[in-house]
């Protein structure tokens, strides 16, 4: 299963070509519930909320989309991650934590255009996809 971030959800809703090839060859596609918290944030910030709520609402409630939550095993992979990148100097913001966390408890494929997920790429292995901002 494909684990969009707010980036990577962000690109498909504006139709980059790239990123929906490359969620087209997975079939599943699941959004961590912080990710449509910071969605939801932004179209409060922008100039069309409706319009994008309303798009997020059809993207949600297709059959091959899964809204996953947290549980308290992600507590466990949340507080690894923090320790692993304070040790490492890195920092990450804590939605970014949590999103990593769900999608790692999941055995997921995290797919984003954030660089500031490389600083977990020892954690993911090929489970991480960092995309060009070029795409």
């Amino acid at each position: 299963m494909l684990f969009l971030d707010t980036s990577t959800y962000s690109a498909l809703a504006n139709g980059q070509n790239d990123i929906v090839s490359i969620i087209e060859s997975e079939y599943n596609l699941a959004l961590p519930l912080p990710v449509i918290a910071e969605l939801r944030y932004g179209f409060l910030k922008g100039s069309r909320p409706t319009q994008n709520e309303e798009n997020l609402m059809r993207f949600l409630v297709q059959p091959h989309v899964e809204i996953v939550l947290p549980t308290i095993n992600t507590t466990y992979k949340y507080a690894e991650m923090c320790l692993y990148c304070v040790k490492k100097a890195k920092v990450l913001s804590h939605n970014n934590l949590w999103i990593a966390a769900i999608a790692k408890e999941n055995n997921g494929v995290l797919v984003t255009f954030d660089k500031d997920f490389e600083a977990l790429k020892a954690i993911f292995s090929d489970k991480l996809i960092v995309l060009n901002a070029s795409l």
